[in-house]
């Protein structure tokens, strides 16, 4: 089985706004909706966990189960509680979700937030994919091809190819080095490991390297895993500033 882990659990500091941006509505549903429903669609993937704080909870359970027979209902797991960084929220997640697949853990993974309702532990975690609440229009293509490339590989991501000319800077005041724009690209995600490797792998960088971990691929990279790369879509961007945000509402209203 694969379970798509949705990061819900930054705080948006480089915004305006007054509440974390993956809960700002878009076009009347919030914008973890939007980057939750392209995996409720997909046939591949099979469950949904979502990192998010506490306070948060009700209020994406109010807008997941708004239709209990939606796709992204059906496939909702539970939460897991945020880390301290990127990874160890991912690591959190990773976790929970084999409790979940351990019958004698059941009641530990009931306390936190767990749902006890799933028959996952009839299955084995294949893969996880994992995606941030604030890319609202990733595609269920492009989450279907990182997956069929887990077919040969240990991880996929999307990436874009550099259309700017490149330069390398030490002190960020003077340029050094121009670099190959040929060979450099831009990472987005969502991210797609199987689940052993890349959960030794992030377990692997406890307790002090994981706190420099800022991608979900570097623990993969890092402990030499085969990680392919798929053709990314610019349309597939992070929502990070007030523009970002301005963006994603103009592209939903020409949509509608």
């Amino acid at each position: 089985m694969t379970i798509a882990i949705i990061l819900a659990g930054g705080v948006g500091s480089r915004m305006s706004i007054d509440i974390p941006k993956q809960f700002v509505e878009l076009s009347g549903q919030m914008m973890i909706m939007h980057s939750m429903l392209p995996f409720g669609e997909s046939d591949m993937v099979d469950n949904i966990q979502i990192v998010a704080a506490e306070q948060w909870r009700s209020r994406i359970e109010d807008a997941v189960f708004e239709d209990p027979e939606s796709e992204v209902a059906q496939k909702f797991l539970g939460f897991s509680n945020p880390g301290e960084n990127r990874q160890l929220s991912i690591l959190n997640a990773m976790q929970d979700i084999q409790k979940m697949l351990d019958p004698a853990a059941g009641n530990e993974a009931g306390t936190q937030g767990i749902s006890s309702t799933s028959d996952t532990a009839k299955h084995t975690i294949r893969s996880v994919i994992i995606h941030d609440a604030a890319r609202p229009f990733v595609t269920v293509e492009c989450i279907e091809d990182c997956l069929k490339a887990l077919e040969t590989h240990d991880g996929a991501m999307p990436v874009l190819s550099m259309n700017d000319t490149v330069y390398f800077s030490r002190t960020g005041k003077r340029v050094d080095e121009l670099l190959n724009r040929s060979c450099i690209y831009a990472g987005q995600a969502p991210e797609a490991f199987r689940f052993e490797k890349y959960f030794a792998a992030t377990k692997a960088l406890l307790p002090d390297q994981i706190m420099m971990i800022r991608g979900s691929t570097e623990p993969a990279i890092m402990a030499g895993l085969d990680v392919a790369m798929i053709p990314g879509d610019q349309r597939n961007f992070k929502i990070t500033t007030d523009e970002d945000l301005e963006r994603a509402e103009e592209i939903l209203r020409s949509r509608q």
